[in-house]
């Protein structure tokens, strides 16, 4: 009886809704624009070239108007951004930091075997970054002594540094290409790093300048925001309305590393069936 007790008396750990509502949005969002991408980038020119049907033939003319859209490079940067703050404040509430950084290094190792081995390389994007930036946490976590208020400061001082230092570095690159380095090896530090290099090529690339610096902002700012770690909107939150955007909040980290396989197998039986049928041609 006195077991029960205390397990009834043990603290439930409630997840903050806005937090996986945010995630889950910029998730779909993501799904379309790779979506969109493909189809644009990889399949529709097969499409056209099959004489496939005219809503395929106008679902690729609507993909490559997407695609250079004004609309579309707002958003990505935003939904990135969002990306990278939400990253920074779960660090907050996670119980292992360390461990969940190295799960995200090797999902990010994995992918960019895989997409090596498909000619498609994916050198340092999104999941690379983000490994980057929790371990960069968990490192700053270690030199404030595990101290919240420290780490907070440290994390927002230094998140502001990257990005003031990115937009500077940012507005001398373009007027000097070489004015930093010429030198594909020191990619994955920024944009402005590759001096006037053309033959470097990533599918996804978010280099550490400035994404970390939006995660570490992320991470300044979540003892602020979250001090009791509960949610700031609970009364928006009633009904539990948003709970189909919670859902792809929780599983981002598989969305992150599956979506694009699912997306392909999608658009080839799409040729299968209705474009070359019974063959998944699709370039």
């Amino acid at each position: 009886m006195r077991k029960n007790n205390a397990a009834a008396l043990k603290p439930v750990r409630s997840r903050i809704w806005e937090l996986d509502f945010l995630r889950g949005v910029c998730v779909l969002l993501m799904i379309f624009d790779h979506f969109m991408f493909d189809i644009g980038n990889i399949f529709g020119e097969a499409w056209a070239a099959a004489h496939g049907t005219e809503f395929f033939n106008g679902l690729y003319e609507r993909a490559l108007i997407y695609a250079d859209s004004p609309l579309r490079l707002v958003t990505r940067d935003i939904v990135v951004w969002i990306f990278a703050l939400l990253c920074g404040i779960s660090c907050s509430f996670s119980r292992s930091n360390l461990k969940r950084g190295i799960e995200v290094a090797l999902f990010a190792l994995i992918i960019t075997a895989v997409t090596t081995y498909l000619d498609m390389p994916i050198k340092f994007g999104i999941l690379h970054m983000f490994a980057v930036a929790i371990l960069l946490w968990v490192l700053i976590n270690f030199i404030a002594r595990k101290d919240a208020r420290r780490t907070a400061v440290i994390c927002l001082a230094v998140g502001i540094m990257v990005i003031i230092i990115n937009e500077f570095c940012s507005a001398r690159y373009a007027i000097d290409e070489n004015a930093f380095a010429d030198n594909n090896d020191w990619y994955f530090i920024a944009d402005w790093m590759l001096g006037d290099s053309r033959d470097f090529y990533s599918a996804d690339y978010y280099p550490i300048f400035p994404s970390v610096g939006y995660m570490l902002v992320g991470a300044g700012a979540a003892p602020l925001l979250y001090p009791k770690k509960r949610s700031l909107l609970p009364w928006l939150g009633e009904y539990n309305w948003h709970a189909p955007f919670d859902l792809w909040g929780r599983i981002a980290i598989w969305v992150y590393v599956l979506h694009q396989v699912v997306i392909a197998v999608i658009l080839a039986a799409v040729s299968w069936l209705f474009i070359t049928p019974g063959d998944f041609v699709i370039i």
